[in-house]
């Protein structure tokens, strides 16, 4: 016979806040394990939604009359209802003021209220409960503990508690906290040790149960509000008469109460008592997880499933504090396809996050994993959480951004700086470090975790892809700056990147082309020694060794004339020193070459002003950090060209003599003069010279009279730098060059040189 399953959708679970992520998991458990095993449960919208031989109606009357509490006790807190207070006297101490004490602790609290109660209770649904309370109290009077442990005798209470309680017990034990051989730990998701600050988890659960149950009836039924509250809690239905001043921790920061909270001005903390029981019960799902993570780990070293070092990037409150002071990041998984308590029971165990060939260890990484694919197969999204401090020093699982899993090869790129982005993010984060090293760290952090976010459109992966490059550029001039620290520090430059960044972040702009030819500009040159070698751009924004890249070299500070300023002073600097070395070296002409040519079109744009230079700048900083040797000729390709908008003859006349190619078969010797004239606005000077130049290399250069003014001078003289191909060098030939005048058979013939 076949069991129509239902479709339900329970409304009042959704991925936020956190408190309704583990209640839609603690229903799902409970369901499963004490009711029908074959649920499957599976996110659609903003909701989970079960299938199951239940129908509204009879989930309803599960939970009402038969659902069994799993045992939540953690002898080890003060809170947890196993230690009385001090008994006072009415009697004052006329120097304190305060009460005196008796010295005998028999003073009940809620919590110890809470534990007599299920244990004289007569309920058979708590049977489980009561056995595992009186075995746990017998232990504590049996180590004759009278307030909460120490640390010694609260490693030696859980390891005895461990060995004691049944399985379903001990399930909270190991969410809650972990023995191992040099201490207790604590997964992030529970506290401390199942407690957050004075709040324990396991006395507020028991007290919420008696909001809910009638204890002193065999049956335990449930009390005259339980069944609306339960409507709400599983269906988001409209619920009133909430229980007040109920603290319910990290798990929900919406329901904390105070100022702003409600309607009014402040309002105390309204909880729905079945919210905080299911949330609790769903937090056993990370029990056996954290403890086959353990069992796979390094001695002394935890890693809980789906949890993270934080990090201080991505959501609005962000800020650099936060890695410090946070907890941990959790990152809950969210699928659409019906899966059952098997299946998210290793799926939980397992908790697998990996970014290249490592486990993830901060948000960012996660953001990496998740777009990588290197996480679980079948999973929608992760709902990101931040155990941060507000409000004082209280912890709240703060929901910080949901990220789509989708694999982006683009974020696979980040493998190139792996080993050096873990290494810099520890040296960034010390106490020591430039703030300005930490502000690029971060927004590096930020463009990684945007390029992990995006969807499939090519051009806005494109634009991301960049931004990373930028980020990368601005982390090595940061530490650039901080020349001192990085070398204390031992801080490496940034690892060369793959030549496949070039394709990943080509958007097809002029500012990226610009950017790339001019990041691929090299030459060879002779040093004091009179040893050959290969000057690519990167070696004069920073002094770094010319040979591989690894190390900063502050012996080469002479060839490094970048500055942070106005681009069009930094690219003649740079041109200048290149002309010079040339000359030292003994060159007869331009040596310098481009792995990608300039579009001359682009030229024209930069020298008329009508590009983004900030950007083209910015882009130059992080492209340089190719492994420009390793990149073929014209590697990436220019859908439109724009030669057919040439620049103005002026810039051809002087290009001609500093276009690293022969011109006509003529090799134009090299004129330091032109560029300095040019460089320093003297539009008239570098253009008689350049004339005079081309003249005396036998190329009929045509007289150029247009004045040009000192800033569009300067540009032109910048403009220099960008390398053009062969092609292009004939183009401009024919801008500038005269026809010549040949008589033969008394006609006329005008010969263009061409």
């Amino acid at each position: 016979m076949i069991t129509e399953l239902n479709d339900l959708n329970l409304m009042g679970c959704a991925p936020v806040p956190l408190a309704h992520y583990l209640k839609a998991l603690g229903i799902f458990r409970i369901v499963a394990e004490q009711k029908d095993l074959g649920v499957k449960g599976y996110w659609k919208g903003d909701s989970i939604w079960i299938k199951t031989t239940l129908d509204r109606e009879s989930l309803r009357s599960f939970f009402l009359e038969e659902y069994r509490p799993t045992p939540i006790i953690a002898p080890w807190n003060g809170g947890s209802g196993f230690y009385f207070q001090e008994e006072k006297l009415k009697e004052k101490d006329p120097l304190t003021g305060k009460k005196k004490k008796t010295g005998r602790r028999t003073q009940h609290t809620a919590a110890t209220r809470a534990v007599q109660a299920i244990l004289e209770s007569k309920s058979k649904r708590l049977s489980s409960y009561r056995k595992s309370l009186a075995v746990v109290k017998s232990l504590v009077e049996k180590m004759g503990l009278a307030n909460a442990p120490d640390k010694e005798e609260k490693e030696e209470l859980i390891q005895a508690v461990r060995n004691r309680l049944s399985d379903p017990a001990i399930d909270w034990l190991d969410a809650s906290v972990i023995l191992t051989t040099e201490r207790a730990k604590f997964p992030p998701l529970l506290g401390t040790g199942g407690n957050d600050g004075n709040l324990d988890f396991s006395s507020n659960f028991m007290q919420r149960l008696a909001d809910i149950f009638e204890f002193e009836n065999e049956n335990g039924n449930s009390k005259g509000r339980s069944g609306s509250w339960l409507d709400g809690a599983l269906f988001a239905e409209n619920t009133d008469c909430l229980v007040s001043g109920i603290a319910i921790g990290q798990f929900y920061p919406g329901a904390v109460g105070g100022p702003n909270s409600a309607s009014g001005f402040s309002s105390d903390s309204p909880v729905n008592p079945w919210d905080y029981i299911l949330m609790i019960e769903g937090a056993l799902f990370f029990a056996s997880a954290t403890v086959k993570r353990l069992q796979t780990n390094k001695p002394g070293v935890l890693s809980y499933p789906f949890s993270v070092h934080s990090s201080g990037v991505g959501y609005g409150s962000a800020a650099e504090s936060d890695e410090k002071s946070a907890r941990a990041e959790i990152w809950m998984p969210l699928w659409e396809k019906p899966a059952g308590l098997s299946e998210l029971k290793a799926l939980m165990s397992e908790g697998r996050a990996q970014v290249a060939d490592r486990p993830a260890r901060n948000g960012v990484d996660f953001a990496r994993a998740v777009a990588s694919l290197g996480v679980d197969r079948g999973l929608k999204s992760f709902q990101r959480y931040g155990f941060l401090e507000r409000n004082g020093k209280n912890f709240f699982s703060v929901p910080l951004e949901r990220i789509v899993v989708s694999r982006k090869i683009q974020v696979e790129l980040l493998n190139d700086v792996d080993v050096w982005l873990d290494h810099f993010r520890g040296k960034a984060r010390s106490d020591n470090a430039p703030s300005s090293v930490g502000r690029a760290l971060s927004l590096l952090e930020l463009s990684i975790l945007a390029l992990c976010r995006e969807g499939s459109n090519d051009q806005i992966q494109a634009w991301r892809v960049q931004d990373v490059l930028i980020a990368l550029g601005r982390c090595e001039r940061a530490i650039v700056r901080s020349s001192k620290w990085a070398r204390e520090a031992f801080v490496k430059p940034v690892s060369l990147l793959s030549k496949d960044w070039l394709i990943a972040a080509n958007d097809q702009s002029p500012e990226f082309f610009l950017a790339a030819s001019l990041a691929s500009v090299h030459g060879r040159y002779k040093d004091r020694e009179n040893r050959e070698f290969t000057m690519w751009l990167r070696s004069q924004i920073e002094p770094i060794d010319h040979g591989n890249f690894r190390s900063f070299d502050e012996t080469l500070g002479n060839d490094a004339v970048w500055s942070d300023g106005e681009p069009i002073s930094a690219m003649n600097d740079i041109f200048s020193r290149r002309i010079m070395m040339a000359v030292r070296s003994g060159a007869s002409c331009c040596t310098d070459q481009g792995s990608i040519e300039a579009d001359l079109g682009d030229i024209a744009a930069f020298i008329e002003g009508r590009i983004n230079e900030k950007r083209m700048m910015d882009l130059l900083c992080g492209l340089i950090l190719v492994n420009w040797p390793d990149v073929s000729w014209n590697f990436v390709e220019r859908k439109i060209q724009s030669d057919l908008i040439s620049p103005s003859a002026s810039f051809a006349l002087i290009k001609l003599c500093f276009a690293g190619r022969k011109v006509r078969d003529v090799t134009v010797p090299l004129v330091p003069q032109i560029h300095r004239r040019a460089a320093t606005g003297d539009g008239f000077g570098a253009l008689q010279l350049a004339e005079r130049r081309l003249r005396r290399s036998n190329l009929p250069a045509a007289r150029i009279s247009t004045k040009i003014s000192p800033e569009l001078t300067r540009r032109i003289a910048a403009a220099q730098l960008f390398p053009i191909e062969e092609r292009q060098v004939d183009h401009l030939a024919k801008i500038v060059m005269r026809p010549s005048v040949i008589r033969e058979d008394d006609q006329t013939k005008m010969l263009w040189s061409e």
